[in-house]
């Protein structure tokens, strides 16, 4: 009997022995994670790399320039307040809701463009500002409180408002055949977009990329127009001749990201956790380990933009499935890398797109150029070396060359329609008049 209790106390010391193991093995991994996790800050801080809303700050000083504040804060505050009786700008094209005829030419009926006239009239202070504000260097920095994932970035809003008011004044200009004017507008567009082109987070960079695309799109719609001399012409190519820097915008964004992450988890009220309060592994960021886990899977990320463009997307897509595969559950209930792999995703899709996009203005600039040049269309997209264009800059970033057609008095671009196939069809695309403005995005029409 007393064989047998004893037998039985020894058992029941097993549990309490395998949780003292246990215990010891979670503490030495996370002494060791500790350990190198302290050397993964030291060596951010000693790069100038954020960690921390403090570095955020700091950061964002060192890519920025406060020259222009002042001047920039005027624009984005009048955008806002040129916008802000929903009465007159609700239903006007680009600001609000309202349309563009569907071929819309000098001389063609817009029965809209007395009521755009009067507005316009009563904004050309912002666009005066703009160009005033168009000296100074850019990016531009504002007064932002950096909070981790909360924090705000109003600004950019702002500038999208700006940009639009640009849109608008530049079709009316080319309605009217005032191609100066049109050109000043395109090229302030250039100039708000350098000014916010701060490329610190992935938001940052999808607002610089969707403001280079209003200018891009105003200068395909300006070309079924004929408004633009040779000159006017090699200016607009000239600027859109600017590959987006994939690089080094990849990397600032996920600086930027992984700067938000760790920042929120020192503060975990800085997070809404809605969707997160019944969620055991919320609380996880607190330990060393999966705060290293989290630093490294955003460097991973960071990295994935070494190739190029061209392999940005395929990269990203194996180093979220590593990491997926490596955090098991963590990855799928961590509030931080939940935000991280869709945003990843978007930007890289964004980035691809938009170089297609910027190919295809671009070689339609050169189609008019080579027409005015030489008193016809070109009979195809490889002619367009005879006004500087190489291979690459008439395909897409699949190395398919771009459709292309003369009929009568136009000629014709396209790619392939956004999240379809990537695939450009050797027939010309019928412009959808159901969502005309769709059709345009990628085909280009010149006359």
């Amino acid at each position: 009997m007393n064989r047998r209790m004893k037998w039985i106390g020894l058992l029941s010391l097993l549990p309490i022995l395998a949780l003292f193991v246990f215990i010891v093995f979670i503490c030495y991994r996370e002494s060791i994670a500790s350990s190198e996790l302290k050397q993964k800050l030291d060596k951010m801080r000693l790069a100038g790399e954020p960690f921390d809303n403090d570095s955020m700050a700091k950061f964002f000083e060192k890519i920025s320039h406060k020259e222009g504040t002042m001047a920039w804060t005027e624009v984005l505050e009048l955008s806002r307040a040129s916008t802000a009786n929903q009465l007159i700008s609700a239903d006007l094209p680009f600001i609000g809701i309202g349309k563009l005829p569907l071929d819309l030419r000098p001389a063609s009926e817009w029965p809209d463009e007395p009521r755009i006239a009067e507005f316009l009239r009563e904004v050309r202070p912002v666009i005066q500002r703009v160009l005033k504000a168009d000296v100074f260097p850019k990016p531009v920095w504002m007064p932002i409180e950096f909070n981790g994932f909360s924090t705000l970035l109003g600004p950019i809003d702002d500038s999208r408002t700006t940009a639009r008011l640009l849109e608008l004044d530049a079709i009316h200009a080319l309605y009217h055949q005032e191609g100066e004017r049109a050109l000043s507008d395109i090229f302030a567009m250039h100039s708000v977009a350098d000014a916010f082109d701060w490329r610190l987070f992935i938001v940052a960079n999808l607002s610089s990329i969707a403001l280079q695309g209003t200018q891009q799109s105003t200068i395909n719609r300006s070309l079924s127009m004929n408004v633009w001399n040779e000159v006017q012409l090699a200016a607009l190519s000239a600027q859109v001749n600017q590959p987006y820097g994939v690089i080094n915008a990849w990397k600032t964004a996920f600086s930027g990201e992984r700067g938000m992450a760790y920042s929120s988890m020192d503060d975990l009220s800085s997070i809404d956790p809605t969707n997160y309060k019944n969620n055991l592994l919320y609380m996880l960021p607190v330990l060393p380990s999966t705060r290293l886990s989290i630093l490294r899977s955003y460097e991973r990320l960071q990295c994935c933009a070494d190739a190029g463009e061209s392999e940005l997307a395929a990269r990203v897509n194996q180093a979220t499935a590593e990491v997926r595969l490596e955090n098991g559950l963590i990855s799928q209930r961590n509030l931080y890398l939940a935000l991280m792999f869709p945003g990843g995703t978007a930007m890289a899709y964004a980035i691809d797109r938009h170089e297609m996009d910027r190919r295809l203005t671009y070689t339609s600039l050169a189609v008019k150029r080579f027409q005015l040049k030489n008193k016809r269309w070109p009979e195809k997209l490889s002619a367009l070396t005879d006004v500087g264009l190489l291979h690459k800059d008439w395909t897409t970033t699949e190395n398919q060359p771009f459709g292309f057609e003369v009929k009568g008095e136009c000629a014709y671009v396209w790619s392939y329609e956004a999240y379809k196939e990537k695939s450009v069809s050797a027939i010309r695309p019928v412009v959808d008049l159901e969502s005309p403005e769709e059709s345009l995005s990628f085909m280009v029409t010149i006359r």
